[in-house]
């Protein structure tokens, strides 16, 4: 029984096949041939692509060297990564052609890939657009300090697909373009001038002329405010515990927080010294009978 199912498998179509095919010296060597050739055809595909890459590398060296002088730094990381992918895209086709694959089939798989590929990819696809146009309208640029969602951060590269953000904590975050276009985007540099605007309270029993005064003087003395420019020192209002001046002036948008951190220090500094009281919230607690406990908010203690 065992025979002749061993006999029976032998006879098998697939098995006759392959002894033919071992047997037939013309089919043998044209089988093999066609091995070496593939084989070949493979090596210098692969070949092929490790020089592209290298003259592609080469190619993006040169982009840089002859574009290094551009102001507008933004305009070169996104082309220079469009280059690349359109660069690598062709290394892959001439790869490709050399291992074999015909032009047509080439053509006919790419094209009917191609809606396949759009579905699967629209959100790459959707950030493509996305640095088209922050790129065309110039919304933010390499260098400038932006706030994408709820993120703050120096812009490093923008990228055919992402923009690159250094936040003040020195955190890498990558920002899709499609992300960026679809939510507020605040940039605080793109304006070379920008306003301070702070607000100082100073008790009510201290002379809030002389507070007025004191900040004027500041103003009128720090080296990177603009003096050009209309500085508004008034008060603004009557609040609970406080009088709130309102201290608004000029700056380059570069020198922003140093000037914003000076004023802070120096109004402290210049109160103190005049007598300026800055009053801030205190609570009050009484022992009555019985060990009972009663809060009271109080009127705010002044410093």
């Amino acid at each position: 029984m065992k025979e002749k199912i061993l006999e029976k498998d032998i006879n098998t179509p697939f098995f006759d096949h392959l002894v033919n095919l071992l047997t037939n010296k013309e089919r043998l060597m044209h089988l093999t041939e066609k091995t070496i050739l593939f084989s070949i055809n493979v090596i210098l595909a692969i070949l092929a692509f490790w020089i592209l890459r290298k003259i592609i590398d080469r190619i993006l060296l040169r982009y840089d060297k002859v574009h290094k002088k551009e102001k507008v730094k933004s305009f070169h990381t996104f082309s220079k990564s469009m280059l690349r992918l359109t660069l690598n895209f062709v290394a892959i086709m001439i790869s490709l052609l050399i291992l074999g694959v015909k032009q047509e089939v080439f053509i006919g798989l790419l094209g009917g890939a191609g809606i396949g590929i759009g579905l699967a990819l629209k959100d790459t696809l959707a950030n493509f657009a996305g640095g088209i146009i922050l790129i065309v309208f110039k919304v933010y640029e390499i260098g400038d300090f932006i706030e994408i969602g709820g993120q703050r951060g120096k812009v490093i590269e923008i990228n055919v697909f992402a923009t690159k953000i250094n936040t003040v904590e020195n955190k890498m975050i990558l920002v899709p373009n499609g992300l960026a276009t679809g939510n507020q985007i605040i940039n605080y540099t793109k304006n070379k001038m920008r306003k301070i605007d702070l607000m100082f309270g100073i008790a009510y029993e201290s002379d809030f002329r002389q507070g007025i005064k004191i900040l004027t003087e500041i103003a009128d003395n720090h080296p990177k405010i603009n003096q050009r420019l209309e500085k508004v020192i008034r008060l603004k209002e009557l609040g609970d515990s406080s009088l709130n001046i309102v201290f608004r002036a000029w700056c380059k948008s570069d020198d922003y927080w140093d000037v914003h951190y000076d004023l802070m220090e120096q109004a402290k500094l210049r109160f103190d010294e005049e007598g300026i009281s800055i009053p801030y919230p205190q609570m009050d607690i009484h022992v009555k009978e019985g060990l009972e406990l009663e809060i009271k908010k109080g009127e705010p203690i002044e410093c």
